[in-house]
């Protein structure tokens, strides 16, 4: 099997962000809808933690942010986002949908140069980043969040 590679930078990440978000959704694929939705930390203060779903809820409304701040970066208009994330199969279809705006936001812009991702340089709620960066943290987002998944179907809770 042959896999397409963007070209550059952008694209390189591009290609990584898309990987990561493959890893989570077969991962997904596998979770019944009780898995889903079952409370697996009551006592938590964080509802993002709640459920599989909390989780999901957090990953989609984080990858809608980040591709916000592409647009910020590239100089492009943001769209609204309206989802919901109510079982797993929508969990994962509203995480394609995520994943296919950001590659739709950067496609002209795969391969910046050095200086033209240097220029993106801003300050964002994470930090001062640029789209490099920003790419960075979305992908270990999705890594983090995956194995976090990982971790609550492995202890039961």
């Amino acid at each position: 099997m042959e896999s397409r590679y963007r070209p550059g930078a952008i694209g390189a990440l591009m290609d990584e962000y898309e990987r990561v978000a493959l890893e989570l959704k077969n991962l997904l694929s596998t979770i019944t809808q009780e898995e889903f939705t079952k409370i697996r930390d009551p006592f938590t203060k964080d509802e993002d933690c709640r459920s599989i779903q909390s989780v999901m809820k957090h990953v989609v409304a984080a990858g809608y942010r980040y591709a916000d701040q592409f647009c910020d970066f590239l100089m492009k208009p943001k769209e609204n986002h309206n989802y919901h994330i109510y079982n797993v199969l929508n969990a994962i279809d509203e995480f394609e949908k995520v994943i296919q705006l950001t590659s739709e936001t950067v496609v002209g812009n795969l391969q910046m140069t050095r200086e033209e991702i240097q220029s993106t340089l801003a300050e964002t709620r994470w930090g001062q980043l640029n789209i490099e960066m920003m790419f960075e943290h979305a992908i270990v987002h999705i890594l983090r969040h995956r194995r976090q998944i990982e971790k609550l179907l492995q202890s039961g809770r």
